[in-house]
C-alpha cells in the first residue's frame, strides 16, 4: 500500500477519533508568559485555571486577600502541603470554590468555580487580583 492510500483512510478515523476525545472539553488557553506573573490561563467546564509564577504559600495568601478585596465572603478553607481550598460566596448567594495547588516550588496553579455553571469574567476578576497582590508582595 503507497503512503498516501494509508494516509487517506488513515485520516477520517484519527479525525473521528479526536473529535470524540475532544467532545464537551471547550479548553481554551488565553496565553502563556510571565505577564503578571501568570505563567498560563486556560478556561473548561466552568473553571479558570491560571498558574501563577510564585510560590504555593504565597500565592495561597495572595488569594484569601484577594477573595476579602472582592467582597467574597470566604466560609470554609483548607490547607496542607499538597493543596488548599477556600469555600465561599459572593454578595447574591453565589457559590465560589478557589482550589490552589503548586505546580513546582515556584509557580502555583489557582483555579476558580463560581456557581454550579461558572462565570468566566467573575473568575477573571479573582485571579486578576491574585495576580496584581502577588505582583505588589513581590
Amino acid at each position: 500500500m503507497r503512503p498516501s492510500n494509508r494516509l487517506q483512510r488513515v485520516a477520517p478515523i484519527f479525525l473521528l477519533l479526536m473529535a470524540g476525545v475532544l467532545q464537551g472539553c471547550p479548553l481554551i488557553i488565553l496565553g502563556s508568559g510571565a505577564a503578571g506573573g501568570a505563567a498560563g490561563v486556560a478556561y473548561a467546564k466552568g473553571e479558570l485555571e491560571q498558574v501563577h509564577a510564585a510560590p504555593y504559600d504565597r500565592v495561597w495568601d495572595a488569594t484569601l486577600r484577594a477573595l476579602r478585596t472582592l467582597n467574597i465572603a470566604v466560609s470554609d478553607t483548607q490547607k496542607d502541603q499538597i493543596s488548599a481550598k477556600a469555600v465561599g460566596a459572593r454578595t447574591d448567594g453565589t457559590a465560589v470554590v478557589v482550589t490552589v495547588l503548586p505546580v513546582t516550588k515556584d509557580s502555583t496553579s489557582v483555579r476558580v468555580r463560581i456557581g454550579t455553571f461558572g462565570d468566566r469574567p467573575a473568575s477573571e476578576r479573582i485571579q486578576g487580583q491574585v495576580a496584581v497582590l502577588l505582583k505588589e508582595g513581590s
